[in-house]
């Protein structure tokens, strides 16, 4: 009885692994968490205001970074419209939500159609296309939207060190406001696995208020999952064989 029940949880356990990371959503495979453990996604952060910014509105604390430091994102959980993760930047760690991210960190547009696309985004052709529909709606120029500017999408090659990516890239310029600088914003997507791998944006107020300006650039996608699971699928196969062959001997 014993050894019938070590096998049958044997099996379980290959059955789940295997399964895991399955989800009906458009999302990349490779971001799923899963039993090897959650998708880590990593930016190198080129560029970053020299004080702490605020983030959020209830409290949740500032961030402060250097260039040249990493900002991580590590997943946790996906959902139909936006994926959950545990983000590192600086001296600040939170639990958001990868569009919170997004409007925190100004890498997108708050229009009276929000862009907020986020760290990933789900990839496909109609996903592609609903993304710059949202994007040039963002940027309209309609009375009482304060982000009136031009939208500008294109699909390029962007190489970030060595590596080249296929990406979807939004160029964002709000229109002159008559004082500070105005927002100006570049979020390029990779169109296979979804990811930002670059983003450029700043914006400034004008005195007293400081400059705003973040560039990051992806660096490293470290992907547990199918790798893990492989593995372990066959470490059970192994087991499982073992355990046949000395019941067989006894």
């Amino acid at each position: 009885m014993k050894r019938n029940t070590l096998i049958g949880a044997m099996i379980l356990l290959f059955f789940i692994s295997t399964t895991v990371s399955a989800a009906p959503t458009d999302y990349n495979d490779i971001m799923f968490p899963s039993l090897g453990g959650n998708t880590a996604i990593s930016w190198t952060v080129v560029e970053c205001p020299d004080v702490s910014v605020a983030w959020g509105w209830t409290g949740e604390g500032a961030w402060l970074a250097t260039p040249g430091s990493a900002m991580t994102f590590s997943i946790t959980s996906i959902h139909e419209v936006d994926i959950e993760g545990i983000l590192q930047i600086g001296n600040f760690t939170i639990t958001a939500n990868d569009t919170d991210v997004a409007r925190e960190l100004v890498l997108g547009v708050w229009g009276f159609t929000p862009f907020f696309p986020g760290l990933v985004v789900p990839v496909g052709q109609t996903n592609m296309e609903d993304l710059n529909s949202t994007a040039y709606a963002s940027a309209m120029r309609v009375q009482g939207n304060y982000l009136n500017g031009s939208m500008l999408s294109v699909y390029e090659t962007v190489t970030i060190g060595t590596i080249s990516y296929e990406c979807i890239v939004f160029n964002y310029e709000q229109d002159s406001s008559g004082f500070g600088e105005p927002q100006r914003t570049s979020l390029a997507y990779d169109t296979t696995t979804g990811i930002l791998v670059k983003g450029n944006t700043s914006y400034f107020f004008g005195a007293p208020f400081a400059p705003y300006s973040l560039v990051i650039e992806l660096d490293s996608v470290i992907q547990f999952g199918p790798i893990f699971l492989t593995m372990m699928g066959s470490g059970v196969i192994l087991i499982l064989g073992v355990v046949v062959v000395l019941m067989k001997r006894r």
